[in-house]
């Protein structure tokens, strides 16, 4: 049973950000341009606060708020909704000369509290500086004229209840004293007692009145402690606040538009990517530094990944004679470079190698071995002996070439008929391993042609290059055909993949072969497309 791809794991995502930095650093950028236009346009709002010290009336007994953040007898939430409302806003809009409508009004007041405190901080915000001080002192006033209206109401109201009650006992004090006055023995002691309870009672309302009258006399439900000024600055919009948010909300966006581009984009990016969609065993990673660099020295850190590659098809191949084929899914010299460092990394472990070059629209193998002259093309077209035409570069000893030939585009159309897998068996045994370099999957059927006269594939995924649908589409057909999958190499970004140019060399004979031969070639070279 097939074991389910992992998921991204952090290293990727870090590595999309590094990869589409420019789409964050724009989107920031952006977010801060608006954010700094936004501080040109929006109109500025300034606050000025008056802070208001409540005091308590004595009259908690009538009023029985004593719940909420209280200072005795004090209700300061509930001062605080009496601020904004309506009677208070209405008499602070008279106090400016001001017609406005009366809810957005009072929406531009906040009422607040300080913690442990008997202190209301009224707060008032409109677009200049002396709008602001003029609200909040309009405001204040309002409030404490409409409290001390409230208190003396409270206050005149239970007076005038406490006054009747006194005129309802002073009359029958009257009559008690009649009766005590006219009655004898029994009923006097009676009309005694009446009229002693009706005269405490008296005396009771009497200390109730005259405590309430002295409190109105001096009474000061509230005074302003600290008065509004015109604030220096405006409240609103704060640039550092503004251009902060500008700044997160750009990078935010970034990262999601990022991160969506990435989805959309269908390139490989990783070697994680390449193994989460099919790419099967990596056995190299090639970084694009070590790839540039062409042939590499064997005893630098990429020359001994490529010597270890060697050993490993090695144990995988087995002993004896073997043709592998070199492919790489995507367009690019990624598998020329592949293919050359192996194939000198073959031929240091003293293992025979014939390495030939079957793209014809790529001379990068040649040019880092410094060959040219006539290979491949001349051995399909005219029947030339491959002996004859081997070369042995001077930079990789024991590595012996047969390049693509001179104007290979002439013999591009036999590269996927019987005369080059012909070919190909008679290059089996010539060397312990022979290594074809074909052309891309992605641009060419050759692969395809030749995988079954090879014992194994070795596919070249370019990181950043090669997409997806390369390298699924491409190892599924191979895989329908039944090629051995030995495994995947890949490299990363070359920024100068593009093949390379070819060097147009003096025509150059290659050694007529036997009759036989040559008709064959000859009659393959009439069935190839002229050009």
């Amino acid at each position: 049973m097939d074991t389910p791809a992992p998921g991204p794991e952090l290293t990727d995502y870090a590595a999309t950000l590094r990869r589409r930095w420019w789409i964050i650093a724009a989107a920031m950028a952006l977010g801060l341009t608006i954010a700094a236009l936004a501080l040109v346009v929006v109109p500025r709002t300034y606050t000025a606060t008056t802070s208001v010290q409540v005091r308590p009336t004595g009259l908690a007994d009538l009023t029985g708020e004593r719940s909420g953040r209280t200072n005795g007898e004090v209700n300061l939430d509930t001062e605080a909704q009496l601020v904004a409302s309506a009677e208070v806003a209405s008499a602070a809009l008279k106090k400016l000369g001001r017609v406005e409508d009366i809810t957005e009004f009072r929406n531009r007041v906040n009422v607040s509290v300080p913690p442990n405190s008997s202190v209301l901080d009224i707060a008032y915000s409109d677009s200049g500086p002396e709008l602001a001080q003029r609200g909040s002192t309009a405001f204040a006033s309002a409030y404490l004229e409409y409290r001390a209206e409230q208190v003396d109401q409270q206050i005149d109201a239970r007076v005038t209840a406490l006054t009747s009650e006194l005129r309802q006992r002073e009359a029958a004090l009257g009559r008690a004293s009649d009766r005590a006055d006219s009655a004898t023995g029994a009923a006097q002691v009676r009309a005694e007692t009446e009229l002693g309870s009706v005269q405490n009672e008296i005396t009771e309302l009497g200390k109730q009145i005259n405590p309430l009258k002295a409190l109105r006399e001096s009474l000061l439900p509230g005074q302003v402690i600290t008065a509004a000024v015109a604030p220096d600055s405006a409240s609103s919009p704060i640039p550092a606040m503004w251009l902060g948010s500008g700044l997160l909300l750009g990078l935010v966006a970034g990262v999601a538009a990022a991160y969506l581009l990435d989805r959309r984009d269908s390139r490989l990016r990783s070697v994680g990517d390449a193994r989460r969609h099919g790419a099967g065993p990596v056995l190299l990673d090639l970084r694009a530094t070590d790839a540039a660099a062409g042939i590499l020295d064997a005893t630098s850190r990429a020359g001994q990944g490529f010597q270890e590659l060697a050993h490993t098809l090695g144990a995988r191949l087995g002993a004896g004679d073997h043709v592998l084929q070199v492919s790489a899914l995507s367009s690019g010299s990624s598998g020329a470079v592949v293919a050359v460092n192996l194939a000198a990394a073959l031929a240091r472990v003293d293992a025979g190698v014939l390495l030939v070059c079957a793209d014809p629209g790529d001379a990068t193998a040649s040019r880092l071995l410094e060959a040219q002259g006539p290979g491949l093309t001349e051995v399909l077209i005219e029947g030339a002996d491959t002996n004859a035409l081997e070369q042995h570069p001077v930079r990789t000893p024991g590595l012996r070439l047969l390049s693509s030939g001179q104007d290979p585009d002439r013999a591009a159309g036999l590269l996927q008929r019987e005369v080059m897998i012909t070919t190909l068996n008679k290059l089996r045994g010539r060397a312990r391993y022979v290594l074809v370099l074909t052309a891309p999957i992605s641009e060419r059927a050759d692969a395809h042609a030749m995988a079954p006269a090879c014992d194994a594939v070795l596919t070249v995924v370019e990181l950043g290059r090669t997409r997806r649908e390369d390298l699924t589409g491409g190892l599924d057909r191979l895989k329908h055909i039944g090629a051995r999958m030995l495994g995947t190499v890949t490299v990363a970004t070359l920024h100068a993949s593009t093949p390379a140019p070819r060097e147009q060399a003096p025509p150059v004979r290659a050694p007529k072969a036997a009759t036989g031969a040559h008709d064959t070639a000859e009659s393959s070279a009439d069935l190839a497309p002229q050009r």
